[in-house]
């Protein structure tokens, strides 16, 4: 197969899990995918601040402060007391760290049907060589946590994580 054949059948594919995950958030469950990112990475990262959860999800200070009082309104994310005066920390309510299970929800049914046309072997190889894409387009901890800000950590733990395993500094190299 020539490498032209390949990359675009994997932005097919990309395309094609993408809009169906987004389908099963947005119109399934009437979250936004930002909604969706900010409740999960809140689910992992308990108070974070404002500016810590708008970079994984790609917004501008404003633009997250105003997502964060949308999810304040729906009873879905509180603001606490930050490290200082001037930072809240944010942390989920007992609905929002329901909405983000069911969201983690919704997305690995999405998945595991995609892959459900692959057998048992098929799966470890398709694993194996998606982790080894995955982990050679993350460059630092921003961008891991921007590709990682719908994934289900407790399916994929550090130890498992093709993005962490790029992150961690290499043997014999200064950190």
């Amino acid at each position: 197969m020539k490498t032209e054949t390949a990359a675009n059948i994997l932005g097919a594919l990309a395309q094609a899990v993408t809009d169906a995950v987004s389908d099963a958030i947005v119109e399934d469950r009437g979250c936004s995918e930002s909604s969706a990112a900010a409740l999960v990475h809140l689910a992992k990262y308990r108070d974070e601040t404002i500016d810590a959860l708008r970079r994984p999800l790609g917004l501008s200070h404003p633009g997250c402060v105003r997502l964060i009082d949308r999810l304040e309104e729906t009873e879905l994310v509180a603001r606490g007391e930050g490290s200082d005066r001037r930072t809240r920390a944010l942390r989920l309510t007992r609905t929002g760290k329901a909405e983000a299970r069911a969201l983690l929800r919704a997305r690995g049914e999405v998945l595991a049907e995609v892959i459900a046309v692959l057998s048992a072997a098929e799966r470890r190889t398709f694993a194996r060589l998606a982790s080894k894409i995955l982990g050679s387009l993350v460059e630092d901890v921003d961008d891991g946590l921007a590709v990682c800000r719908l994934c289900d950590y407790e399916s994929c733990p550090d130890e498992d994580c093709p993005v962490s395993k790029t992150l961690q500094p290499r043997a014999g190299s200064a950190s």
